[in-house]
């Protein structure tokens, strides 16, 4: 089972039946792989957030993100993420990732981001 398959598990409420199985969240700012990997190879290191889930995150969902004002919301499906990973970025109103260079050491995170985003876990919201 693949990264994301065990994502979706973990966080099955978030990515309800009927909705695109690829799409792994939702972020404002650059939808390009190419900045997100820039971002983590630059001094200092920094990581793409993605909110997660299968719908798009309301206002107050993006003001508790801190990134309302930005306006340019992106849907991010899995083919974007090739060579990538994403692994825990936090549990406010939803659980969020960051997006790291699938590498050996991020690969090896990814089980103690499950259980981050299990143990912190908090149910969607009507």
């Amino acid at each position: 089972m693949n990264w994301f398959d065990q994502l979706r598990r973990a966080l099955q409420a978030y990515y309800p039946p009927g909705r695109d199985a690829d799409i792994v969240g939702y972020l404002q700012g650059s939808d390009s792989p190419d900045v997100w990997r820039s971002m983590e190879m630059g001094t200092p290191s920094r990581q793409q957030m993605i909110v997660l889930g299968s719908v798009e995150p309301n206002q107050e969902e993006w003001v508790a993100a801190g990134v309302a004002q930005r306006g340019q919301v992106r849907e991010i499906r899995l083919t974007s993420l090739s060579g990538m990973i994403v692994l825990y970025g936090g549990f406010m109103l939803r659980p969020w990732g960051k997006v790291f260079i699938a590498d050996n050491d991020a690969v090896r995170g990814f089980p103690a981001s499950l259980e981050n985003w299990r143990r912190n876990y908090r149910a969607p919201r009507g």
